[in-house]
């Protein structure tokens, strides 16, 4: 026969009134030490379950950010392509007109169309013109928004001569020589960027400002960068203010690097200084 065993616990109270005595079997200990066991490891096992669960949630919703994502690209890329692919069409129009007409005009005379016949460069700055053109159709305004105004440095340096329209009876007495922009100072390949946003109508050589550019900027507003190294657009490319359009060199008449810069309105160059921020 198995002796059963028993744990005592006696409390005695402070004042002189009988203890208690309280009488445990040893079995009852070591199932409420199983029993803890069992409890901490359900409650281990939860806590892992939980955080799996919480994991996969969010992963869930980090994935279906990124699609959320991808879709609004993909939506934003198909109307690039459609843009794009409007305004080829358009171009392809403008350049068949331009060759019907050249050949409907030899065809008439009875001539040799080959020194008639439009070269590619020709006809680039025919389609900038008439881009233009069409631009300025909309807005009443000389400046209907700040990207449209060249208020921004178009290359860092320092102003070497500045505007000098030779209208002023100082100058005419001092004979001082005409001068229709600034010129600035800067280092040789020093990146120059559109001062405003526009259309290039004019990307080419000239036998005084070397290497320029010449972009249109809607309601009669021109500006001209002059001196280029190098060249990085062509007529009819669209710029938006701050896009790089060269580099600083010194070509054509000119006597280190350095950038000529002019502003024109409706054809008359103003001092280009009165818009620099």
């Amino acid at each position: 026969m198995i002796k059963k065993r028993y744990i005592t616990i006696q409390i005695l109270p402070d004042d002189s009134s009988d203890a208690w005595t309280i009488k445990l079997r040893y079995r009852f200990f070591e199932f409420l030490f199983y029993a803890i066991i069992i409890a901490l490891f359900a409650v281990a096992l939860a806590a892992v379950k939980i955080t799996e669960i919480n994991g996969k949630v969010l992963t869930a919703n980090h994935l279906a950010s990124i699609n959320r994502q991808l879709m609004e690209k993909q939506e934003k890329m198909t109307l690039l392509e459609k843009e794009l692919s409007q305004i080829a069409d358009q171009e392809r129009k403008i350049r068949g007109i331009v060759q019907t007409f050249i050949a409907e005009q030899a065809a008439d005379t009875g001539k040799d169309d080959r020194g008639n016949r439009l070269s590619a460069a020709d006809v680039d700055k025919f389609v900038a013109q008439v881009r233009a053109l069409e631009k300025k159709r909309h807005g009443t305004g000389l400046f209907p928004g700040r990207d449209e105004i060249p208020d921004i440095w178009p290359v860092a340096g320092i102003i070497s001569q500045k505007f000098n329209s030779g209208a002023t009876a100082e100058a005419a007495a001092s004979g001082e020589a005409v001068h229709e922009g600034i010129d600035i100072i800067a280092e040789s390949n020093a990146l120059v960027v559109a001062a405003a946003q526009g259309i290039v109508i004019q990307s080419g050589q000239d036998r005084d400002l070397g290497r320029f550019v010449k972009i249109d900027h809607d309601r009669g507003v021109q500006t001209i960068y002059g001196h280029l190294n190098r060249s990085f657009v062509q007529a009819g490319d669209h710029v938006d203010k701050g896009t790089t359009l060269g580099a600083v060199g010194n070509t054509g008449n000119s006597f280190g690097p350095h950038l000529h810069y002019e502003i024109q309105v409706k054809g008359k160059s103003v001092d280009p200084e009165q818009y620099l921020k």
